[in-house]
């Protein structure tokens, strides 16, 4: 949002009438009304209320509303509370315009508080109305406020789910025999296990990705994408291609099988003998693919793609490193988690180690073997992995 309004910008504001961005208000409008049309603007887009102008379009001035109203009704009437801007515009001598700004917020959904009740709403073109269930999912989905891995997927259902995978789950706690469970208790077990979204009652994201019988179906992204190369850099000529989906401990498993059975071993012959020259271990390319499954960004169209080349191995994914940790962290084993259900998950199946200690394993096996270091090299829409031999 740009700066103070002059008088020439409040009129052609005016003369424009009320849009996705301006909502116009008289100085007797309500505490809560106010909070509704600052709620709106902070869960879709910025915005302006401008107090002292009615519908037809004239300014009749505001006496009411000064910074200090302003300020208390977003503090104490939206949840959680935000920090507006304010001016008075001072449109000529008896008729002031209260203009109170409010940016797109980053801990969406942000509520009108009414007592103890709590109404959700967003901005579609000139009114504010209530989110329906799926717009208030999806604003859920863009906040931080929640778990990456534990957000629902829209459309999704409890048939999504497989149900050998899902007995396999709990067939070591005595205290649950899921199989004799009824509907509801079945649901409320998985709700606990946080397979299933409270509020949808569908699969979350984790839920679907680690239990799912086919989760590309939903979320056609979270795949492996694996092309083999004869050369030390991508070309039109293929090797091998696969595309792997499934549940996340397949997809590691696959997507690592695909680049073992496609490294091939160099040599040189020395002699009469012909020495292989090192390369890194089944469990380093294991380890690679499970990172990135592990902690990609899910809310990122497109999938994890995984390069083999003659000289090294490239694992892209989605999103850049999370919460701040550099690569130079995560070599010293530094990890912070964008996913923790999917790293606990492949952790119980033993595919990853979930101390951490994965990326600076790799760095050791390198020197151990004489190899080049690995490289990570992070963006803020990518993160890759290259290992070498």
């Amino acid at each position: 949002m740009s700066g103070p309004l002059t008088r020439d910008d409040l009129a052609a504001l005016i003369a424009a009438g009320e849009d996705s961005f301006t909502e116009f208000k008289e100085s007797a409008t309500t505490p809560s009304d106010v909070a509704k049309e600052m709620c709106a603007f902070a869960n879709t887009a910025e915005g302006r209320i401008l107090i002292g102008v009615d519908d037809d379009l004239q300014i009749v001035g505001d006496e009411e509303w000064d910074e200090e109203r302003a300020m208390n009704v977003a503090r104490t009437s939206i949840d959680p509370p935000l920090i507006p801007t304010y001016q008075r515009l001072i449109w000529e001598e008896g008729r002031e315009v209260a203009v109170i700004g409010v940016e797109e917020g980053p801990e969406k959904p942000y509520a009108r508080r009414m007592g103890e009740s709590r109404h959700y709403y967003v901005r579609v073109g000139s009114t504010s109305r209530q989110a329906s269930q799926e717009e208030l999912i999806r604003l859920t989905q863009a906040s931080g406020a929640v778990a990456a891995d534990l957000r629902p997927v829209i459309g999704a259902d409890l048939e999504d789910l497989d149900p050998a995978l899902l007995a396999h789950r709990f067939e070591d706690l005595r205290s649950i025999q899921y199989g004799a469970l009824g509907q509801e208790d079945r649901e409320r077990t998985l709700i606990a296990a946080e397979i299933l979204h409270p509020e949808t009652r569908g699969p979350t994201v984790a839920g679907l990705l680690c239990y799912g019988s086919n989760p590309e179906a939903r979320m056609p992204h979270a795949t492996v994408v694996c092309v083999s190369y004869p050369g030390p850099a991508p070309s039109r000529e293929i090797v091998d291609r696969a595309d792997v989906g499934g549940p996340i401990d397949r997809q590691v498993r696959d997507a690592a099988a695909f680049i073992d059975r496609n490294t091939a071993r160099a040599s040189t012959v020395e002699g009469i003998t012909r020495e292989e020259t090192p390369r890194p271990s089944l469990e380093t390319f294991r380890e690679i693919v499970a990172n990135a499954v592990a902690h990609r960004h899910y809310g990122i169209a497109g999938p994890i793609q995984v390069r083999v080349l003659s000289d090294r191995v490239e694992v892209v994914s989605p999103g850049g490193l999370p919460n701040g940790v550099t690569p130079a962290a995560m070599r010293l084993g530094v990890s912070i988690r964008r996913n923790e259900f999917l790293v606990q998950h492949l952790a119980r199946l033993g595919i990853v180690d979930a101390l951490g200690r994965g990326i600076a394993l790799l760095y050791e096996e390198a020197a151990s073997r004489g190899l080049p270091e690995p490289r990570i090299h992070a963006e803020q829409t990518a993160t890759e992995v290259s290992v070498y031999w």
